[in-house]
């Protein structure tokens, strides 16, 4: 039988295995010669997600579970580097759609090459999620990419950060220099203390800010902005320009504040179509 899909261009073929996830893409290397090496130009989305949750596995199999001692979970994150460090150091693409990588990490694990090769590969949407670490003890990893010119986050679309730290300097750079952000979500950074969502060229519309503990100050000068998502305890917040808002939820301390100041935020209230409050009540 005459194998007529081999014979289509390298692009081609390129762009049907990047439609694959790419533990697809690179099975599809043994159909024959012409496919060996081609999905180490994949360009989809690269997600690395612990699929079987396995710190909860071990402590239902231990009850005197304790993670670094655990054979199960030490085992379990040499197969994870083993799987993620050599796919990213064969990609050969010069850019990708994602890199989703969610998974408790410790100090064995080069997260700053990861986030490098993001930069690198001038990926659209990037997602860390180290939120099992916090619980196991270990310090958050804090992301500080190394930007060769000021185009080396151009292509980012969405950025979310859950239990990884960043630093106010790299996050205005982000916003400054980042001309397609349109998504971004913190949670759990320790260093932010205040955060200035403005930029010359800002296209947000969606913003989520979650459990930020030593956050003080929060300024939005953001005229794309449609949805706000806001979880943290009493501070000063200053919606300073927003006329695009549309959406918004607020929780923590915070919420209450904003119910009983309601008259602060008469320039942009009539305009929301949801506002979700979520108020604790202690009896």
């Amino acid at each position: 039988m005459d194998d007529r899909i081999s014979k289509l261009p390298d692009d081609i073929l390129i762009c049907i295995l990047s439609r694959l996830t790419i533990e697809e893409a690179a099975r599809a290397s043994i159909l024959s010669y012409r496919w060996r090496y081609l999905w180490r130009f994949f360009t989809g989305c690269l997600d690395f997600v612990d699929p079987y949750k396995i710190r909860r596995l071990a402590i239902l199999s231990d009850p005197y579970y304790k993670c670094e001692d655990n054979y199960f979970i030490r085992a379990k994150r040499r197969n994870f580097i083993n799987l993620v460090d050599p796919i990213i150091g064969l990609l050969q693409t010069k850019s990708l759609q994602q890199l989703r990588i969610c998974y408790p990490v410790n100090s064995d694990y080069d997260v700053d090459s990861w986030v490098q090769f993001a930069v690198d590969k001038r990926v659209q949407r990037l997602e860390l999620d180290f939120s099992e670490s916090k619980t196991e003890g270990h310090e958050l990893h804090s992301f500080s990419p190394y930007f060769k010119t000021t185009s080396s986050f151009s292509s980012l679309v969405s950025l979310r950060l859950i239990d990884v730290d960043i630093a106010e300097e790299v996050l205005h750079y982000l916003l400054c220099y980042c001309p397609l952000l349109e998504v971004l979500t913190l949670k759990g950074a320790e260093k932010l203390i205040r955060i200035r969502v403005s930029g010359p060229s800002l296209k947000l519309k969606y913003l989520e800010l979650r459990d930020l503990p030593n956050l003080s100050n929060l300024e939005i000068n953001a005229p794309n902005l449609i949805s706000f998502e806001f979880c943290a305890g009493e501070l000063t917040v200053n919606f300073k320009h927003v006329p695009s808002l549309v959406e918004m939820s607020i929780e923590g301390d915070y919420c209450t504040y904003f119910v009983y100041t309601l008259h602060q935020f008469s320039s942009f209230l009539p305009q929301l179509r949801t506002l979700k409050l979520n108020l604790m009540v202690v009896s």
